[in-house]
């Protein structure tokens, strides 16, 4: 199941969020990792991600960072779309189905006299 991680880092110059995401990134399961600049959150999205070891390695480097939510994420369902009612074919004897027509195949019988073989 796909997990959403918050986590508030203070993340204040270029050279912290690349780093932070450099260790988001390096964690398994991680399939997406953004930051909320104006809220200074790391949005971390996976399959099994040990948001535990996550988060003691993203102590190492910053000390004040916690995690604000853990949400599961639901799949978008898809409509269904509504069936079209099929146009009738304008030449159904080439589209029909049914019908197969195959090649006629006629032997076709050498006429070489010469008894002797040039093989052996």
């Amino acid at each position: 199941m796909k997990k959403k991680i918050v986590i508030d880092l203070p993340v204040n110059t270029d050279q912290c969020r690349s780093k932070a995401m450099q260790i988001a990134v390096r964690s398994s399961g991680v399939i997406s990792v953004n930051i909320d600049k104006e809220k200074g959150h790391l949005v971390v999205i996976g399959i099994g991600v040990d948001f535990f070891r996550l988060m003691h390695c993203i102590r190492r480097k910053f000390k004040c960072s916690r995690i604000v939510s853990i949400e599961e994420v639901k799949p978008e369902e898809k409509k269904p779309e509504p069936d079209k009612p099929k146009e009738p074919c304008p030449c159904p004897s080439i589209c029909n189905p049914c019908v197969q027509y195959y090649p006629i195949c006629q032997p076709v019988y050498d006429t070489y006299d010469n008894p002797s073989c040039s093989i052996m």
